[in-house]
This record gives C-alpha cells, structure tokens and sequence, in this order.
C-alpha cells in the first residue's frame, strides 16, 4: 500500500491504495522555503514598492489633511475573512509601525464580500494581538449606508463600505494563490467583491462571465472578472496593497507590495510559475482537496477544489474530493436554497444561465453545476446526512475503499488516477 497525506482540516487525511490496481501521478505546486527574515523582507518591500511611491512617503501626502485640520487620521486596512490564512496578524502591525501612527487612527475592515462576519474567536486566531489593539469593523453588503460610485463599462453598480470611501488612507492586504474565477485572488478583490455591496458583487458574478471560458485559474489578462474587479475598483482604489505568497506551511514566501495592479501583477506571474503543472491527458479519476483549513471549512469554499480538479477529469469521468466542511454548506445566503432546488442538475444549470437576475451565491452553484456535467462528484466531509443529501452530490466515509472500488470497476488492469493533495492550490494544465 502507497499512503499520500492530503490536506484535510488541520491535521490531513491520508489516502491509501494499491499500486498494482492504481496508477497515480500526485500533483503538487512548488513547496518554497518561508523568507528567513520575514519582517525585513517586509520592510524591503514596503520602501522599494512596485508601481508607486513608498509607504511612509504616500502616508505623509495622504494623512496631510487631517494634520492641517488637526484631527486623527482615518486609515482603513482591509483584510481577508476566516476563510483565507492571510497572515494578519504580522502585516497589520508592522504596516501600522510604518506608518507612525497611533492605534486609534487605524480600523481593520475585514472583507467578508457575502459572507457572514468573522467571529471574535476567529478575528482573534485571524489577527492575534491586532484584534485588540484596532477598531475591527466586518463589512456588510447589504448595509443601508454604502457608497455609490458608479457604474461600470458593462453597466455595472459599484456600491463599496463608507468606511473605505472616507478613509484619508486606504491599504489593502491579500493572499495571492489561484482563483477558479478570477485567475489569481488578491489585488484588487480585497474591495470588489470584498468590501462590496450585493449588487455589486451579484453583477460581478453573473452567469455569463461565470461561464466564460477566460474566467477561470491562472489567467489575468484576458479574464472578464479580473477585468471588471479592477476596473470597479479604479474608482475608489488603494493607496497601498501588500500581497504574500505562501507554502504549504502557511508560512511567507513572498511579498508583493505597491500599487494595486502592478504589485498584483508581479505577484500573479510568481505563483503562476510555482502553481502551474503540465498534464499531458486527462484521468479517468482525480483525487482533490480544498486545500485543509481554513478553505475547507464549509461545502461553498469547496467547490474551488472540485473545480481545480475538473480541469483534468475525463468527461464521464469521477472526481473524489475529501474536505472537512465542519461548518456546514454554510447556511447564509442563498447557497443551501439553489442546492436544494427540486429541478435535476441539467435543468437547473440551464435556468441559472438564462436568467437575468443574479441570485446571492448562485455562482458557486453554476460552478458546481458545471463540474457535475462533466463528471460524477464523490465526497468526503464531515457534513451531517441532511446537509449531504443537499450537495448534488455522492459521499463517502472511506475515500481509500472508494477509490478501490473504482479501480475495480475500471475495464483497464491499472486506473489512472491524479491527486491532488492541495486541491485549488493547484493549477493542472492539459497540454494541447
């Protein structure tokens, strides 16, 4: 028996088969070291940004009108919610430090996009000591005081959180790591759909740009939504991004900081390289993840690893995916109401796209709509059997004795199987 640990939760799964039935290629993206001195690295780059003047120096332009009016700075840092390992709890600090200012100038908005607020235990896990020291806000899209700052190119509303609109000082921290949608996260979708209102973010997520065939991992120049997210966000943009790059360990291997574009850019063209792997042929079968915690907590987070995985799955082909969801579908929004749609997969994908109304979270399910055409999703979690007859999909408590069983059913001696232990951490790519 071959034994491959996959990330599963915080402490792995490990997956066991026969390499006399089971032919695996295990995909992994490049394992970097972490930085050796991370704050210096921070520092570094900070003061030799990409695409713009130094932090300190734009600080001291911006911050100019409240020192003149004789009031405190209002500096807004976004940051990621519970579902992203942004080491927060490093950057706030040390950018505060950087900016010479004192705690009450400065207020934490955590990007939730449509998701619920984070918690105070997990704000606290998120930004240790940071929790306590500044003023934390959690965004809301459907507050009743956003922003209105117009429309977009293909017509699109942008509403954004007050706080960032009046900020003297807007910074953005992120996560660049590939996205099933938008090629790359990080950049400018701390704010759209970060920090947007639901309108906004139901307009960034309608079924035809979903459905487009750039609007998918690793790309950026050609992608419709980054496209868009970048073009919303030019109309109230930050002053300053800082975006890492981590390993498997959650430790940094890169920070990319400057303007929002530029930085963003760099950055993306660094994990393209250390994410991307060339696949020659599809498999039969591919083993994915949703890359362990904090992505893995809930089944709406977990289409991302299914759709990574079905980049390479042979049409008809089957698709195992192991990730924890302890949390559930989740229950919010209107992710659990489109799953639970009477109507056969097929049909119900066929009313997502030709509707014109963009429903709260009916992207995920398009996404996932559009894996279960191509291919039978099997499932392994810690979902309770009622949320699980919700997923459309097909579960198992044994993922190893699965896997075996369909190497047993394949007509081949040897099923080809790919896995993938960091799920949407990876990029496979098919050859043409």
């Amino acid at each position: 028996m071959t034994t491959v640990n996959l990330a599963f939760g915080e402490v792995g799964h490990e997956l066991k088969y026969c390499e006399e039935r089971i032919d695996a290629t295990v995909l992994l993206p490049a394992d970097l070291p972490p930085l050796s001195d991370q704050h210096g690295a921070f520092i570094t780059a900070v003061r030799n940004p990409i695409g713009c003047a130094p932090l300190a120096e734009m600080a001291r332009s911006s911050l100019a009108k409240a020192r003149q009016e004789s009031r405190t700075p209002k500096i807004v840092i976004v940051t990621a919610d519970h579902t992203r390992p942004v080491p927060d709890h490093l950057l706030v600090p040390w950018l505060v430090e950087e900016l010479g200012v004192s705690d009450d100038a400065v207020t934490i908005l955590i990007g939730t996009g449509t998701h619920r607020g984070s918690t105070p235990h997990e704000l606290r896990k998120m930004l240790g000591v940071a929790a306590e020291r500044f003023n934390v806000v959690n965004h809301h899209c459907e507050a009743p005081d956003l922003v209105f700052l117009g429309r977009s190119s293909c017509g699109g509303e942008c509403w954004l959180n007050r706080l960032w609109v009046e900020a003297d000082l807007r910074i953005a921290t992120g996560f660049i790591e590939p996205h099933f949608y938008a090629g790359f996260s990080g950049g400018s979708k701390a704010v759209v759909p970060g920090i947007s209102g639901l309108r906004t973010v139901q307009h960034f997520h309608r079924s035809s740009l979903i459905a487009d065939p750039h609007a998918t991992w690793g790309e950026v120049e050609d992608n419709p939504l980054q496209r868009l997210s970048r073009e919303m966000v030019a109309l109230c943009p930050p002053d300053f991004i800082v975006n890492v790059t981590l390993n498997r360990a959650k430790e940094i291997t890169g920070i990319f900081a400057g303007g929002s574009v530029p930085a963003h850019d760099a950055g993306c063209a660094a994990v393209l390289h250390e994410a991307s792997i060339p696949v020659l042929e599809t498999f039969p079968v591919v083993v994915t993840t949703n890359s362990g915690y904090p992505l893995d907590q809930n089944f709406y987070q977990t289409v991302k690893g299914i759709s990574a995985a079905a980049r390479i799955v042979a049409p008809g082909g089957t698709i195992l995916c192991i990730s924890r969801c302890n949390a559930g579908l989740p229950d919010e929004g209107e992710f659990k109401d489109l799953l639970s749609d009477p109507r056969p997969s097929n049909e119900l994908h066929d009313a997502i796209k030709a509707s014109e109304v963009t429903r709260h979270d009916q992207w995920q399910v398009q996404t996932l709509l559009q894996c279960l055409e191509k291919a039978r999703i099997i499932l392994h979690s810690e979902l309770p059997e009622a949320k699980r007859q919700i997923t459309r999909t097909e579960h198992t408590d044994d993922p190893s004795a699965t896997l075996h069983e369909l190497a047993n059913a394949a007509p081949e001696s040897k099923l080809r199987v790919a896995i993938m232990p960091l799920g949407p951490l990876t990029i496979p790519t098919l050859q043409e």
